[in-house]
């Protein structure tokens, strides 16, 4: 007998998998959409999805005008599990006020990182207020913004968990009130580990700060103007800095002799001009753990030289990482750094005019462990790049910038001699004096003289 098949089944009843999924399960679900736009497509699909993407995201990024003033009850109360939030006022004239402010932390207990950028309308009364509420807070980032010591005291005083601390941009400016408040300690100081600064000119502030925080162990000073430079003279003994960054910062050698004091640092980055061989002689006797470090300047020739440098040579032994630019170098400290420092896998020299063949021939015969060396703008020729053929076994990554008796051919000789070494050389277009020598080809392809 003939059976007709069956209808196809009304949509009606066709079962929803995902939504019989518990909780927990779609919830971890989530937690591998790393990207903001595939969680916001995703709570899209029901109104479950759209519950459960709200409870588990911890990141949210908002413009903070002042326009956002009515609907900060409804997205706090969608986003109540919130760790880490953004707002920036990018390019609107009026921002967030303190209210605004009082109202979100108030609704985001769990907040341990909180970064507000160009929010003009916060004042210190609004600090004070708005940071009783991050009792959790970790880290805390704030950029063009214009409340003054006043409220960075209350910052220290109430946020007693803060680790990272990032200012951008401020200025310490007459007629402030906080320029009559003493400086005074938070609980803040037995917890920050991390201190940058970026473009900040107040050392009213931040001086003391640096010296009072005893488990303080990265310190960043970026673009500082004034006397911020001597804030490193103040440091303590026995403090835990294992990281001090200083790009274009007013800092003399003797602010450098005081890193002295730092036992434990391991990278050290000096962008300056009026650092000499006294200060980096003093941070190399001492500082003996030092891995990493990074010094001179692109615009402006120091006086660091080779007594410096062998100081570095002697007593930095694990040094892995050197990077020089503008200072006076040559064979008589490169071959002390070379023999003692094994470890050292990368090598930056840079607008160094006594860097030459000779002192090149140095670090191909004893820097064996080298894996990454960069030259810029300095003295050498295709002879010496082309030795590099026969040294440094561990080479990997080989860039040559604007070495002006260097052309593109020694690249390509080197590539077919290594092939797995990754050449870059960016040669001026002008003629090169010195033409490259092509003996190692000729010798390749030259039978040996005990072959049959």
């Amino acid at each position: 007998m003939y059976h007709p098949p069956s209808p196809p089944p009304r949509r009606d009843h066709v079962v929803d998998y995902a939504n019989s999924l518990p909780n927990e399960c779609l919830a971890l679900i989530f937690t591998f959409l790393t990207t903001t736009n595939d969680r916001n497509i995703s709570s899209l699909v029901s109104r479950h999805w759209l519950q459960i993407e709200a409870q588990t995201r911890t990141h949210l990024s908002l413009n903070a005008k002042s326009d956002l003033h009515p609907f900060i009850p409804s997205i706090f109360t969608r986003f109540n599990s919130l760790t880490h939030l953004v707002l920036r006022n990018a390019d609107s004239p009026s921002s967030i006020n303190d209210d605004d402010m009082i109202l979100i932390t108030s609704m985001s207990p769990n907040l341990t990182r909180l970064k507000i950028s160009e929010c003009e309308q916060l004042t210190d009364s609004g600090m004070a207020a708005f940071t009783k509420n991050c009792k959790e807070l970790k880290e805390f980032s704030c950029a063009y913004c214009r409340f003054s010591d006043l409220g960075m005291f209350e910052l220290l005083d109430n946020c007693c968990k803060l680790e990272v601390l990032h200012v951008k941009r401020s200025f310490d400016k007459p007629g402030v009130g906080a320029r009559r408040a003493k400086f005074r300690a938070g609980g803040a100081v037995n917890t920050l580990k991390v201190i940058k600064l970026t473009n900040v000119f107040n050392e009213r502030l931040f001086t003391p700060l640096i010296s009072c925080c005893k488990n303080l162990k990265s310190l960043k000073l970026i673009w500082c103007g004034g006397k911020m430079g001597r804030a490193l003279e103040k440091i303590r003994d026995g403090n835990c800095l294992a990281e001090v960054y200083l790009d274009n910062v007013n800092v003399s050698d003797v602010g450098v002799s005081s890193l002295a004091k730092c036992r434990d640092l391991i990278e050290l980055n000096i962008k300056s001009s009026r650092c000499t061989d006294v200060g980096l002689i003093s941070v190399a006797e001492n500082c003996r753990a030092l891995k990493k470090l990074y010094i001179g300047h692109y615009l402006f020739r120091n006086e660091i030289g080779d007594e410096g440098l062998i100081a570095l040579g002697k007593h930095c032994v694990n040094l892995e990482e050197l990077v020089l630019i503008g200072v006076n170098a040559t064979y008589v400290s490169l071959e002390v750094i070379a023999a003692n420092c094994q470890n050292l896998v990368r090598l930056e020299l840079c607008h160094i005019d006594t860097i030459t063949d000779v002192e090149l021939m140095c670090i191909v015969e004893k820097c064996v462990a080298l894996k990454i060396l960069r030259i810029e703008e300095c003295g050498v020729s295709n002879n010496g790049i082309e030795a590099l053929g026969l040294g440094c076994p561990n080479l990997v990554n080989l860039n040559v910038i604007k070495c002006r008796k260097v052309t593109r051919e020694v690249g390509d000789l080197l590539r077919e001699k290594r092939g797995s070494l990754v050449v870059k050389v960016d040669a001026y277009k002008t003629t090169v004096v010195n033409p490259i020598t092509l003996e190692l080809v000729s010798t390749r392809s030259r039978p040996s003289e005990n072959s049959g």
